[in-house]
């Protein structure tokens, strides 16, 4: 974007945010414009169920494909996007939004967020921001009016390094929702999506990015992985590779062999992945607390601890985490063979408890009760 054009964007920020708001009308975004996935997408569901005027915003329209056809596709930073946002009753976002954003009115904006966090985040790794997002970040917070939260330690994070003093609601992540009501039609909309053949069960990796966007860290032995699978498990096994946003254009780089594992980056909701995958594999990643509440079978492959423990550090000591760890493929392998059902849900339910977790498949609901109730006000 040309300088002309941040000057017209910022004009009309500063003017249409004056304008008179739709209490029916919310505008959503995930992932600063990508397609109707994760927490915005729960809470959007649930408003448009109770009658509600829905609109999205979208880098591109290859991610307005993923839209309902009631929802308005905007593209961002576009005059039409900032009209709809100055003249909404509701935001819903679970990321930052930039500092040239201006809400003013009775405009009620909710921030879901993207998950219980393992690396320290916001101020708590104030040292690893740009000073941009951080400026960008406390003026984000000063606008929320809301914060959703899944547990006692994530709102005590909020009030600590989110630079926000306002309202919490412990109600969990709206993206979990689903995953309480088990649904068969989800693993048969992922194998339509990625054109997978019945027959081989599928299990999930979703590692997190580096901080320098390297691929060095990403040598999990997929078919090794199958096969451990298989043992313990039974059937045959194919995994998806669902790289993390800031590095899935590499994902070609990787030369995945289809004949074990195959590329689901480009996947939206990756809710659809964990009802449709039977295991999962991550590092670092937050998915490993949204997969938690499914039961399934969940595993760490982290092959470089020190080194990313060097970037941000930890919340958690890592062996404290329900999941075991394992730092190469052999170990991931004996990890697999030697998984131990009741062990893994007794370990969750204790951790759990002592951070003070709350899930249970009501969050979407509870989100937009709040909202109505505050447009009633």
């Amino acid at each position: 974007m040309g300088i002309a054009q941040k000057l017209v964007r910022n004009a009309l920020w500063q003017v249409l945010s004056f304008l008179p708001k739709n209490s029916k009308k919310v505008v959503c975004q995930s992932y600063y414009g990508r397609g109707y996935s994760d927490s915005p997408k729960a809470l959007a569901e649930e408003l448009r169920r109770r009658g509600w005027k829905v609109y999205w915003t979208v880098k591109s329209q290859e991610d307005a494909l993923s839209l309902p056809e009631d929802v308005t596709p905007l593209v961002i930073d576009s005059p039409k996007a900032i009209w709809h946002l100055c003249t909404a009753g509701a935001w819903v976002d679970n990321s930052r939004k930039w500092a040239y954003t201006q809400k003013r009115g009775a405009t009620r904006y909710v921030q879901t967020w993207h998950g219980f966090p393992l690396k320290r985040i916001e101020g708590d790794a104030a040292g690893a921001l740009d000073e941009s997002y951080v400026i960008a970040a406390k003026k984000d917070s000063a606008m929320c009016d809301l914060f959703l939260s899944n547990s006692v330690f994530l709102t005590e994070v909020y009030r600590r390094a989110f630079w926000y003093q306002g309202e919490v609601l412990e109600c969990g992540f709206p993206r979990n929702d689903m995953l309480f009501v088990p649904d068969r039609e989800a693993e048969n909309k992922v194998r339509g999506a990625l054109g997978l053949a019945e027959g081989k069960r599928l299990a999930l990796y979703a590692p997190t990015f580096r901080r320098d966007q390297g691929l060095q860290a990403y040598d999990l032995d997929c078919r090794r992985l199958t096969e451990a699978l298989g043992k313990r498990f039974g059937g045959e096994w194919l995994v998806l590779a669902k790289l993390h946003p800031n590095i899935a254009a590499k994902a070609g780089e990787l030369n995945l062999d289809r004949r074990w594992v195959v590329n689901a980056s480009g996947y939206a909701d990756i809710q659809d992945l964990y009802l449709a995958c039977g295991a999962l594999v991550t590092d670092y990643s937050s998915v490993m607390f949204d997969y938690m509440n499914t039961g399934k079978p969940c595993f760490l492959y982290v092959n470089d601890v020190e080194s990313y423990r060097g970037d941000r550090n930890f919340y958690f000591d890592l062996d404290s985490l329900p999941f075991v760890r394992s730092e190469d493929n052999h170990e991931l392998e004996r990890a697999v063979l030697e998984y131990e059902e009741e062990r893994q849900r007794e370990r969750t339910a204790a951790f759990c408890r002592e951070w003070g977790i709350k899930e249970d498949g009501s969050a979407a609901r509870r989100a937009a009760d709040w909202l109505e109730g505050k447009s009633k006000a």
